[in-house]
């Protein structure tokens, strides 16, 4: 009867540890679980996309037959006339320890070619104003897919507000090295 008890109790004393450990893995994987949540949140998920919508009928283009679309979606069967830009752009991210920099090269997409001749007139306004926009981003915005969609958005847009003998249809980052 002494053996019994034992037996009992020490199968009692096994089932409490499984228990426990069982317990200690559920809140481990929560644990995991929460932790991705928030990495994902903080590199441009789900909480972008709200942001994303409500700019999108800033980013609308007018192209050549009338026809509006967004300067992201570019018909890659019919690119139009390619501006690459010279020398590429080096510039400090916005960081807390100011020690992060972004080299890209740029090269606009035009929507015809004597859009090349006003660029290179005011080539001195592109290559600022794409400066300026650059050196505002912190390092967070532009890490993601979306982030380099939306700064191509916004050079697009800044540029197309002096241009006078076309559009940017789109820009492509031939470089893009965050150091």
């Amino acid at each position: 009867m002494a053996e019994e008890e034992k037996t009992t109790e020490q199968h009692k004393e096994t089932k409490k540890s499984k228990t426990l450990v069982f317990v200690v893995i559920a809140i481990v994987i929560v644990m995991i679980i929460a932790l991705v949540f928030v990495a994902f949140s903080m590199l441009g998920g789900s909480d972008d996309e709200p942001r994303e919508r409500a700019q999108a009928p800033q980013n609308i283009a007018p192209q050549e037959n009338g026809i509006a679309t967004s300067s992201s979606r570019t018909n890659y069967i019919s690119v139009g006339p390619l501006y690459p830009i010279a020398q590429p752009f080096i510039v400090n991210l916005v960081t807390q320890s100011g020690r992060r920099y972004l080299k890209t090269s740029v090269t606009l997409e035009l929507s015809n070619i004597k859009l090349k001749n006003e660029i290179d007139v005011k080539a001195a306004i592109v290559q600022d104003t794409i400066n300026e926009i650059i050196s505002s981003k912190s390092i967070e915005e532009i890490v993601t897919s979306k982030g380099k969609e939306r700064l191509k958005n916004e050079i697009t847009t800044r540029l197309n507000e002096f241009l006078a003998d076309g559009h940017i249809k789109s820009i492509f980052f031939t470089e893009f090295v965050i150091q």
